[in-house]
């Protein structure tokens, strides 16, 4: 920032924050009031979000545990299931479990390893979206939100699309690597889908402490190069670090300990950027808000006065006009909605004949895999090759599918965001229709707050595979034990290659399913938003119009004192712009 420090500007916003609710409750208008209150929630609630990516076991949960300054997270050599956990600053410390079906449950901190862990939650069973935990930590500004997401790379899950859906709305990542090995295959490609969709990404090797000086230095030295190749950019910097040191020395109060996990440059490099840079991205947008917001009510008491001037016989046959014709766009928004809804289906259509296309190729690209890996453990005993097979066959269809579906997603996303991109358009147009119809009939111009809401939705995509036996049924592989060798053999390999047709639809109707119910999710959104788009409009107009018959039946001296109390807001309002327009000036030149 140029000449206004962080605090000093934090603080000025809640004032202008408070400023905003009195004027809005001064202005005689329930949709005014609402959208303050919407503000204000907004700015109160608004949060920077510092998301944890890393690969199984290079020390996330020992990173984050650091920064909270205490062993909350589990760790250990059992991975996480495809969880993500935020951590929020709170006074006291409270942990919610959020469940996929959306049921949220307080619980004990202690239980938290029965929810995040493969040893208490195997392959997530218990159905669990999201873990929230509220801490009094302060490594970080009490607004920063911690994410923590599921390692990539690990054997217990092979769908990383949980790790995806905070990283568009980070204001920072953290990527851990370590130095066994200094970074891998899956990390490469990982960081390949995310580096262009990511502002700021801090690199860690962590584990520092198992090597020598000059070793790290040739690892960040690779590393770096490695990196760059990657993200086609020339700054990258990497720090080296123990977090299991840091944390230690952190815990016991040992500064000396603390120094030599070399954490302190990461940390206050970190710091920094949140303080700094991205805080005041966030001032402006909340700045920009307010003023904007001020600029509704300015319009709104001008608009006031304009229309005290028209006859109320004219201005009654022209609410009547109005009136119909928000009949008629009310019917045009309903059509909108429904040829939204079958251009969504047209979506899917496309989709379903693309996978009638490659289902067969994928059948006999994973058949020919498990054909060919066969030979290598056609030695081990009958169990043993029966779960390696069951293991490869997994391993294969999530490979196949990792690639069919980060190519079908990228289709559906650029058709599904060209769709909205047009429906929002049209619904741009319907309430600039209200708009210049006001304009014709009282000649009043509106001003109304758009809002810069994105809509997302959340893919909850998980893959199955396999034939579970259940609790009573016995897997036929077990009578294989009296059967010669070669011809058990024949029905391992064709039980598990009977699997690979079922397994494919499977997931691909899974995959369907998914993109469908993401689509909806967004279009809801969609809808929701326009509707209070829409309505905020036609609620202003309509108050406006109200007020103004009102004031027909008020006295001379009713009105005059009305008018010299509207006129005392808007000098409020010209004041309180001012002041804004001023920091936001300061803050970008």
């Amino acid at each position: 920032m140029r000449t206004i420090e962080y605090n000093v500007v934090q603080d000025m916003i809640r004032n202008f924050t408070e400023q905003v609710q009195e004027i809005s409750n001064e202005i005689d208008s329930e949709s005014i009031k609402k959208l303050a209150g919407n503000i204000k929630e907004k700015i109160e609630k608004d949060a920077l979000y510092l998301v944890v990516l890393g690969q199984f076991k290079r020390g996330k949960s020992t990173l984050i545990n650091y920064m909270l300054g205490a062993n909350l997270l589990p760790t250990g050599v059992l991975p996480l299931t495809s969880v993500i956990t935020k951590i929020y600053y709170s006074p006291e410390v409270k942990v919610n479990v959020i469940f996929e079906s959306g049921v949220k449950k307080e619980i004990p901190v202690d239980e938290l390893d029965l929810y995040c862990t493969e040893k208490g939650n195997p392959k997530n069973q218990k159905g669990v979206d999201t873990i929230e935990i509220g801490y009094p930590f302060d490594f970080l500004n009490k607004d920063v939100v911690i994410v923590d997401t599921p390692g990539i790379g690990s054997v217990y899950q092979h769908n990383t699309d949980v790790t995806y859906k905070f990283i568009d709305r980070s204001d920072a990542v953290v990527f851990v690597l370590s130095v066994d090995p200094p970074i891998t295959e899956i990390e490469k490609q990982f960081l390949l889908k995310i580096a262009e969709n990511v502002h700021k990404i801090f690199f860690v090797i962590n584990k520092s402490d198992l090597t020598s000086k000059n070793e790290i230095e040739e690892i960040v030295n690779f590393t770096t190069n490695v990196i760059k190749d990657i993200t086609k950019k020339e700054n990258i910097n990497i720090f080296p670090l123990s977090a299991k040191m840091a944390l230690e020395g952190k815990i016991s109060k040992n500064e000396e300990i603390i120094r030599k996990s070399y954490i302190k440059s990461f940390e206050e490099e970190l710091k920094q950027f949140l303080k700094e840079e991205k805080e005041k991205v966030k001032i402006l947008s909340n700045l920009k808000s307010l003023d904007v917001f001020l600029g509704v009510c300015k319009a709104f008491l001008e608009n006031d006065l304009k229309l005290k001037l028209m006859p109320i016989k004219q201005l009654e046959e022209n609410i009547e006009k109005f009136s119909e014709f928000l009949d008629k766009v009310n019917q045009n928004k309903i059509e909108i909605y429904k040829l939204f809804k079958i251009e969504m289906n047209d979506i899917l259509q496309s989709f379903d004949d693309e996978m009638e296309k490659i289902k067969k190729e994928l059948v006999v690209k994973i058949t020919k895999k498990i054909d060919d890996y066969y030979p290598s453990i056609a030695r081990l005993k009958k169990i043993e090759q029966k779960e390696q097979l069951e293991k490869y066959l997994e391993k294969a269809i999530v490979e196949e599918f990792e690639l069919l579906k980060s190519d079908l997603e990228k289709q559906i996303e650029n058709k599904y965001s060209a769709l909205l991109s047009r429906y929002c358009e049209k619904i741009n147009e319907v309430i600039n229709s209200i708009k210049e119809r006001a304009r014709q009939l009282f000649s009043i111009d509106i001003e109304y707050y758009e809002g810069l809401q994105r809509l997302v939705a959340q893919s909850k995509f998980t893959y199955k595979i396999g034939y579970e036996v259940g609790a009573l049924e016995i897997d036929p592989v077990y009578f294989t034990y009296l059967l010669p060798k070669k011809l058990a053999q024949r029905i391992i390999l064709k039980r598990v290659l009977d699997r690979v047709e079922i397994d494919v639809d499977r997931n691909i109707g899974r995959i369907r399913y998914d993109f469908l119910r993401r689509m909806e999710e967004s279009f809801d959104a969609f809808k929701i938003d326009m509707e209070e788009k829409i309505s905020q409009v036609c609620g202003i107009i309509t108050e406006l119009l109200r007020n103004s018959k009102e004031d027909f039946n008020k006295s001379q001296s009713e009105l005059e004192k009305k008018m010299q109390s509207n006129q005392k807001v808007l000098e409020k309002i010209t004041k309180l712009k001012e002041k804004i327009s001023q920091i936001i000036f300061d803050l970008t030149i």
